[in-house]
């Protein structure tokens, strides 16, 4: 197909390759450093498959999941290489679709998020069941096991212990020493109920975490693939045609009718109604029932993750405002991100208003 070639461009096929395959490689070979590997695939693999087709062609992308996909095998074995190649096949294949039927793109946004969240579900289920339902318990106990295999097991319970992330009971608290060369040493009873308080811990994030993963990442991932791949699939098309004219194969494909960034917005009618989702989804995420909590956390990361959107779209309204230089409107929703505060601006502008960009409502007629 000439809207997916082999190769669009050797350069950026080989700065393609460089970027993402050498990190997710790099990381599955040294020792202790493979869980980076896995989060690289599961967080940023998707996204970066998308954009490596849009810049250097259909090899790139290719490569990129399958040394992804080797990666987390190598690190987790049989099942990790197969739940990971289901996950970044079945992302990349959405994406082909909707490029070659040119879709909508927030329509094609909403079939990237639905596929993003049922190939989570499909792992989910899947080592549920290679682990009896016992999922989060046997990463529990994996955590705790790597942690007292490690030289340092007692150094490191002291510090989570002292850090607040891990309890121990008041009458064992006794039977922590301080060493003269000043290291820590403890009792095999402190250990095991350290490693425990450990066990449970890592239970409970993992428990928190999955919503968060399956909803928000899924919006953010499968919004981003779309928004990134064109965004700069267009500026290397761009410099290609600066530099050959001639060349057709390097001429804009269709953009989806893909709004710019800085315009995007919830319609007034629609606001109102993402922002209750958010409200009711914090206060039910913090109730004791299992399922209460699971519900609002849902709700809670499907709308915090449009207002990240709304809020990355009013950073860029206002940087490009400002003159900003392109790559500074990259770092800065990036970083605003991290610091989690994006959702943040995207309920101000949403409340506000600030951009204009929400008609306000027309006054009803006297009868």
């Amino acid at each position: 197909m000439k809207e997916t070639p082999l190769i669009r461009s050797l350069p950026a096929a080989l700065i393609a390759v460089a970027v993402l395959v050498l990190p997710v490689v790099l990381t599955a070979m040294v020792p202790d450093a493979g869980i980076y590997a896995v989060l690289f695939v599961l967080f940023l693999l998707p996204v970066g498959s998308c954009v490596a087709e849009a810049c250097g062609g259909l090899v790139p992308a290719l490569a990129t999941l399958l040394c992804g996909g080797l990666a987390v095998g190598r690190v987790a074995g049989v099942d990790g290489l197969w739940l990971s190649g289901v996950y970044v096949a079945a992302v990349f294949v959405a994406y082909l679709f909707v490029n070659w039927k040119k879709t909508h793109f927030f329509k094609a946004c909403g079939i990237m998020i639905l596929v993003h969240m049922m190939a989570f579900c499909l792992a989910y289920v899947y080592m549920q069941r290679l682990f009896d339902n016992q999922l989060y318990q046997a990463a529990g106990q994996a955590t705790a096991d790597y942690i007292k295999s490690l030289p340092e097991c007692d150094m490191l319970l002291i510090q989570f212990h002292s850090s607040g992330f891990i309890g121990l009971a008041d009458e064992l608290k006794n039977q922590v020493l301080v060493l003269p060369n000043g290291l820590f040493g403890m009792t095999d009873v402190v250990r095991q109920d350290m490693l425990l308080s450990v066990s449970a811990l890592t239970e409970e994030l993992l428990q928190g975490l999955m919503p968060m993963v399956l909803v928000q990442h899924s919006i953010l991932s499968g919004v981003g693939c779309l928004l990134l791949s064109r965004r700069f699939g267009f500026l290397c098309r761009e410099r290609r045609l600066a530099k050959e004219p001639e060349r057709q194969d390097g001429a804009p494909r269709m953009d989806m009718n893909m709004p710019p960034l800085s315009l995007w917005h919830l319609p007034r009618g629609l606001g109102w109604k993402v922002g209750l989702a958010w409200v009711l989804g914090s206060f039910l995420r913090l109730n004791a029932n299992q399922t209460i909590m699971v519900a609002g956390a849902i709700l809670y990361y499907a709308a915090n993750a449009v207002f990240i959107w709304q809020g990355a779209a009013l950073l860029n309204f206002t940087q490009k405002a400002k003159g900003t230089k392109r790559i500074w409107r990259v770092v800065m929703p990036c970083l605003f991100f991290v610091l989690g505060i994006l959702s943040y601006l995207g309920i101000f502008d949403q409340i506000i208003n600030l951009r204009g960009l929400r008609k306000p409502p027309e006054p009803k007629e006297d009868i």
